[in-house]
């Protein structure tokens, strides 16, 4: 499901032509105008069109996008650019693609209209998150740091191949697993990697630390770590995630998922950040797009019993599936 952009492709045509050879009307195709982005395609805010000359003229606007920063109109294909303005005029003669370029620009935090802040801040929460009581913003962030590192007991990387077949059990078959990105349930049995291997939803290559079956460090944290088709593991390899053709579009029935095990990792350690730039060494992205997923796909008991388990055997907790709140308390306010 998109909620950034409207995705169509915008043509226009201008009326049919007509010329004279050997006493014969020939009827001309007109030429089509064509606009799309660089992530989509984009409706113009407006078109209008003029006859300049026998030829049709016309004004394009680019959208407005929340969140993105327009760059340039460019002919489709091509380095040719256009205009640098939002706004410009073409006359049509012949067939042509425009394609407006947009970057990323400071985050949209977006909030959940279902949220009541204000109420949530009086809640009385659980044992667990008592320090974090009243908190938001940085302040909260950094409660909740504290509450999730005290008492952590990390696990092996090697130990979570027979763990992850119990985080990810298929609930109609307890023989099975749920593959992240494919939902395939497949048998739970480790075998080499052959039929499923470990997952790193924060890439490996960006933690700073390599994965080792006998190392309890970053990259063996569980909450980071999902039971993946070996190939669909390859290709997602190290790209962030982005349903704008900007990085590796999960299934939407775990874009929730990944955006809050993606917090947590933000959260837990504190060299990792979540940017709205093509991320690089601990860094992860796009950080609008994963908060609109945490509202689009909520907490399911799936999610749940998952972090349960995995409670059980590093003792803590990923706040954001307890509290969902937590999301819109750090990033709305700006954190």
């Amino acid at each position: 499901m998109k909620k950034y952009l409207l995705l169509i492709t915008l043509v226009l045509v201008t009326l049919l032509s007509s010329c004279k050879s050997t006493g014969t009307e020939i009827e001309i195709d007109p030429p089509v105008l064509t606009l799309t982005a660089n992530f989509g395609s984009v409706p113009p805010t407006s078109v209008s069109g003029d006859v300049i000359n026998d030829k049709q003229s016309y004004t394009i606007t680019a959208s407005q996008v929340p969140g993105y920063d327009f760059l340039y109109w460019h002919e489709l294909n091509t380095n040719n650019i256009v205009s640098f303005d939002a706004v410009f005029t073409y006359v049509l003669s012949a067939d042509i693609s425009f394609e407006a370029v947009y970057e990323i620009g400071n985050p949209a935090f977006i909030i959940d209209p279902d949220v009541d802040s204000a109420a949530f801040l009086t809640m009385d929460l659980s044992t667990y998150y008592d320090e974090a009581e009243g908190l938001y913003g940085g302040t909260l962030f950094d409660a909740l740091h504290t509450i999730i590192n005290t008492g952590f007991v990390g696990v092996t990387y090697g130990d979570a191949r027979y763990i992850l077949d119990d985080t990810d059990e298929d609930p109609d078959n307890p023989d099975n697993i749920i593959l992240i990105y494919r939902a395939t349930s497949v048998s739970e049995n480790w075998d080499q990697g052959d039929t499923w291997n470990r997952e790193h939803v924060w890439p490996q290559s960006f933690l700073g630390e390599g994965a080792n079956n006998n190392t309890v460090n970053i990259a063996s944290d569980l909450y980071n770590l999902m039971p993946a088709n070996p190939s669909e593991n390859t290709s997602r390899s190290n790209q962030p995630f982005s349903e704008l053709g900007l990085g590796y579009e999960p299934r939407d029935e775990v874009k929730g998922d990944i955006a809050r095990a993606l917090f947590y990792m933000a959260l837990m350690y504190d060299e990792l950040n979540l940017v709205n730039t093509l991320p690089s060494i601990y860094n992860m992205g796009y950080l609008s797009e994963l908060l609109q997923w945490h509202i689009d796909d909520p907490v399911d008991a799936f999610e749940m019993n998952r972090m349960d388990i995995i409670a059980g055997e590093q003792h803590n907790r990923n706040p954001f599936v307890d509290y969902p709140q937590f999301v819109e308390l750090i990033w709305a306010s700006g954190n």
